[in-house]
């Protein structure tokens, strides 16, 4: 198989050609670059299942979903104790959090995983510097699903739930 790139002759536009054929065209007008796909793509051109790596064998995948959120205020920003959802700073894949009790959260996704065995990656601001846990699933009986996903926070001591100004989830499938 060959791979060609070529400029046209006014500089403006560049050609990508696999085998002899165009497959992708580029423009740059005014500092915006505009990509034209011609011909047939194969795969699923819309998502990436798997993402190749730079270097080595081994294969790198992307979250499926992700959100920064406040455990201490609501979706307009206000301070608040109630069990009600909660403000997101940014998020991939997340439609809201909602405040379940001290330190007790789920998170519902926008799209649906293809299961509930996904792995879910925490962080928090800890509790005064003293430590935190951040798990899974919840002590009171929630269970992860391909919707939702619960998140508990514990003192460093495993004694007491918590709320955090910064709580941070990457779910992985």
């Amino acid at each position: 198989m060959s791979l060609g790139l070529r400029a046209d002759p006014t500089n403006t536009s560049a050609v990508i050609s696999v085998a002899g054929t165009d497959q992708v065209v580029i423009t740059n007008a005014s500092n915006v670059v505009a990509t034209t796909f011609t011909g047939a793509l194969a795969g699923n051109a819309s998502t990436a299942t798997k993402l190749s790596t730079a270097t080595g064998a081994a294969p790198s995948y992307g979250a499926r979903a992700w959100v920064n959120f406040d455990g201490t205020r609501d979706t307009s920003g206000a301070a608040t104790t109630a069990n009600t959802n909660r403000f997101i700073r940014a998020q991939g894949n997340v439609s809201n959090v909602l405040k379940l009790g001290d330190g007790l959260f789920v998170i519902n996704f926008a799209t649906p995983m293809d299961n509930a065995n996904y792995a879910a990656v925490f962080g928090a601001n800890p509790n005064n510097f003293n430590g935190v846990f951040a798990g899974s699933g919840l002590t009171n009986g929630g269970t992860n699903s391909s919707t939702q996903c619960f998140v508990e926070l514990r003192d460093a001591q495993n004694t007491t739930t918590f709320n955090s100004d910064y709580i941070m989830c990457a779910i992985f499938l």
